[in-house]
């Protein structure tokens, strides 16, 4: 039976894996390709955590655990991965039910082929050595050539030995292929779908046993910082379609919505040259929009990220409305004032 540690290290293990997950799911959609490497991760992923009571189980015994406040902060987290998890499979839920992962895995890179061909030719040309010296062995033994009967017979001998060996290596080779076929073909099924349906599962029990009002009460004496509660893909889609290449350098949607939602990310935010001014007033409408407690906080980490100075900001994010706007401000204004006025 397993300990109330045992039960709560599945989801510091989980939550690092999810992670990983993630960042896999994005490297397919990027490159619109499925390795046969990330494909087996993607997979040992379900596989390892599939089972759902034992999700439950770990989280009614990090309810009950004393230091339930120090460790409320995976539940928000792990929320956060899954979340992201979930969003990434909705926005390209089309790509991934029709990757072919049968054809991934028969095109997997496969070294042992490449060693069986060249065993395969090496076998064949010594059994065809072997047939020749035994066809001139039978031709010399009707002949009655006693000296060339012995020299072929010493050959035949020689090659026989040789050709045994080859076909052992042969067969083992062989061996090893069904071996390493047998353990490929556990990652030959497309489990996408099914870790899209985990995961909304995982995210029912933490919404169950974890209400996000609870967690809020569990780590939050006063405002702070939450990842994920911020902007949801659909609006930091319609940013990125206004703005993106524009008031700064080309990211992906997901790139940004993780910028907004001040996720962990290898991206950064880059605002373009004599963009900072209008750049300024979206952070503003964001921050704006922003029904938290700790959207103070959030702008202050967001200008940071993007390296605005908050005295910059505070002098500049009004004036695309103000008096005497230029035009491409005033237009950056009144496209962005639609944009959320229609969200």
């Amino acid at each position: 039976m397993k300990s109330q540690n045992e039960h709560i290290s599945l989801l510091t293990n989980l939550l690092p894996q999810y992670r990983l997950l993630n960042s896999l799911y994005q490297q397919v959609v990027d490159s619109s390709t499925l390795r046969f490497d990330s494909q087996c991760q993607i997979t040992d992923f379900y596989e390892e955590y599939k089972d759902k009571e034992a999700f439950e189980k770990a989280i009614l015994n990090l309810l009950l655990s004393a230091d339930k406040e120090k460790l409320a902060p995976i539940v928000s987290n792990l929320r956060t991965e899954i979340t992201q998890s979930i969003e990434i499979y909705i926005k390209n839920k089309e790509f991934f039910i029709g990757i072919d992962t049968r054809k991934v895995y028969s095109e997997r890179y496969n070294p042992l082929k490449i060693e069986i061909e060249g065993q395969l030719k090496d076998t064949n040309e010594l059994r065809q050595e072997l047939t020749q010296v035994r066809n001139s062995l039978e031709s010399a033994s009707w002949k009655n050539d006693k000296i060339a009967t012995r020299r072929l017979t010493t050959e035949e001998e020689r090659l026989d030995n040789l050709y045994k060996r080859e076909q052992e290596k042969l067969e083992d080779l062989y061996w090893q292929q069904k071996e390493s076929d047998n353990i490929a073909s556990r990652y030959i099924d497309n489990v996408f779908g099914s870790i899209y349906e985990l995961s909304n599962s995982f995210l029912s029990l933490l919404d169950n046993y974890f209400p996000i009002e609870k967690e809020k009460k569990l780590v939050e004496t006063k405002p702070v910082l939450k990842q994920g509660s911020y902007f949801d893909m659909k609006l930091v889609s319609l940013i990125h379609n206004k703005c993106n290449n524009i008031q700064f350098e080309n990211l992906s949607e997901i790139d940004l919505y993780s910028i907004l939602n001040l996720h962990p990310t290898n991206s950064i935010l880059t605002v373009k040259t004599g963009e900072r001014t209008r750049m300024c007033y979206l952070i503003y409408k964001l921050y704006e929009y922003l029904k938290t407690e700790s959207r103070t906080e959030w702008r202050t980490a967001i200008l940071k990220s993007v390296g605005i100075e908050k005295s910059y900001y505070n002098s500049k994010y009004k004036e695309p409305i103000s008096e005497v706007p230029s035009r491409k401000s005033e237009t950056f204004a009144q496209h962005v004032d639609i944009l959320f006025a229609n969200y």
